[in-house]
């Protein structure tokens, strides 16, 4: 029992309490002064259990303390987390500055070098100055001989012409290259277009050439298909042909005219030249009614050619029968 009231102690509180206010209401309520009826012999007994105020106390005053002390474990658990994040995010801010000073310190580098160059270069620079100060000195000492200045700058002058020419003449010859590749471009522009231009006919032609055999070929296909179908209705009217009597030592024969549906049906048949005899024309239209349905192509796109619905073929029993 006491298992049960750990597990549900806010439903055990709730039936403690109607059940006191039961017992509150049958104190109250109950007539006193009405005496007892005795039981009857065979009424059912009710056994009762007694449970012990003190006990359900004491269970309940544990298990406020159990919940207690998981509160305390759930906040000390949330206090361990805060201080966890908080220990992450001070790690974090010390990388970030550990970081922060490894650049610094890179920079310091960089700039403690950059200042040794700089120094170097500044070094240099003062022996390059020296030494034009020297040189300059010895070209004072030239200048004091007039025929020798002369000469420098007769010297001088010739070189800048010569240095002109030969600019010049490097300009002619890069403006003569630029205007050769540019011919160049346009050449094989030109070529690369007149390619096309051929490739692109030759194309054309050879799909032209393509379609007409395309089409030849389904002309001659449909023509064949057309033979063969003439041949199959031929051959079905003849096994459906009874001859009247006399007519086929007379070596009659007549053209029929059939109009089909796209099932091959047979929608209406004519004689279109008869054969001079009236029962032998009959005979053969009967035949072909009883034919019905007669051969179509196999090709769902062929049934619908007007060839195939309308066909116009020549009756004759001594070729037919053979």
């Amino acid at each position: 029992m006491f298992a049960i009231i750990r597990r549900n102690p806010l439903a055990f509180l709730a039936a403690l309490l109607l059940h006191l206010g039961l017992v509150a209401f049958l104190v109250v309520g109950v007539d006193w002064r009405e005496k007892p009826k005795p039981l009857a012999a065979n009424a059912p007994v009710v056994h009762a259990r007694v449970v012990d105020e003190r006990a359900v106390r004491k269970e309940l005053e544990r298990l406020r303390s159990r919940d207690k002390r998981k509160q305390q474990s759930l906040q000390a658990r949330r206090r361990e987390e805060k201080r966890l994040a908080e220990l992450k995010k001070r790690r974090e801010r010390e990388k970030r500055r550990l970081a922060r000073l490894e650049r610094e310190r890179k920079a310091r580098l960089k700039a403690e070098a950059e200042a040794r160059r700089k120094a170097e270069a500044e070094k240099r620079r003062i022996a390059a100055l020296k030494k034009k100060e020297q040189e300059l000195k010895r070209r004072q000492e030239a200048e004091r001989k007039r025929l020798a200045a002369i000469e420098a700058k007769r010297k001088a002058e010739e070189q800048a012409r010569a240095e002109a020419k030969r600019k010049a003449q490097e300009k002619a010859r890069a403006e003569a290259e630029r205007r050769k590749r540019e011919a160049e471009k346009r050449r094989k522009a030109e070529a690369a277009r007149r390619k096309r231009e051929a490739e692109a006919r030759a194309r054309a032609e050879q799909a032209a050439r393509e379609k007409e055999l395309q089409a030849q070929f389904e002309a001659e296909q449909r023509a064949s298909e057309a033979a063969r179908i003439v041949r199959l209705i031929q051959d079905k009217v003849a096994r459906k042909w009874i001859a009247p009597p006399g007519t086929l030592e007379q070596g009659l024969k007549c053209r029929i005219q059939v109009r089909l549906g796209p099932t091959g049906s047979v929608l209406a048949v004519s004689v279109v030249k008869g054969s001079g005899n009236d029962a032998f024309d009959r005979s053969v239209v009967s035949a072909v009614w009883k034919a019905d349905p007669l051969p179509m192509p196999d090709d769902p796109a062929l049934r619908g050619l007007s060839e195939f619905r309308n066909h116009t073929f020549v009756f004759d029993p001594s070729k037919s029968l053979n």
